[in-house]
């Protein structure tokens, strides 16, 4: 229990300092505009190379520590439940947003447990929480924060469009 611990709390350190750093920048650029990334100059090839590169190392430490905690690892441990589980964790908690990924994560394992009485129905009630999460807050439970530079931006030009209509009059 201590190293899955340990290995979130330093994969959560590693993501938030990728996140705010250059590449983390970067790979913002390329997810809303690829085409204006490239055209802002950065190498999108390696940035995909390397979202790839870091994606499969932690998913290669996940692998390891879950074959290590059940000493045998099998076919019927990777469904494809599975896969969507982790995906509707990201999408109720807020896609990329760390904190609410560990919040979606909460939510999705508790709701099982709450749902055992209708057990029959439990993937119903699942893909209903699902839906009406999409129409409610399409952004998650803890939607991620705009980037500082980009917020200050915004408010500057708020400022200053305001002043011009001011001296306009």
């Amino acid at each position: 229990m201590y190293m899955i611990l340990i290995a979130v709390a330093i994969g959560m350190f590693i993501a938030y300092r990728i996140q705010y750093s250059r590449t983390g920048r970067s790979w913002m650029a390329i997810r809303d505009d690829e085409t204006v990334a490239k055209a802002t100059g950065i190498n999108t090839f390696a940035y995909k190379l390397l979202a790839l590169a870091i994606g499969a190392a932690f998913a290669g430490l996940g692998g390891a520590i879950f074959a290590s905690r059940g000493q045998f690892t099998g076919p019927e441990d990777h469904i494809m439940m599975v896969s969507i589980n982790v995906l509707c964790l990201v999408i109720v908690g807020g896609m990329g947003s760390l904190p609410g990924i560990i919040l979606g994560s909460f939510v999705l394992k508790g709701l099982p447990e709450i749902l055992r009485g209708v057990q029959n129905y439990r993937l119903l009630a699942f893909g209903a929480l699902l839906v009406i999460m999409m129409i409610m807050r399409p952004t998650g439970l803890w939607p991620t924060k705009r980037p500082a530079l980009e917020k200050e931006f915004a408010e500057e030009s708020v400022v200053e469009s305001a002043s011009q209509n001011g001296r306009q009059k």
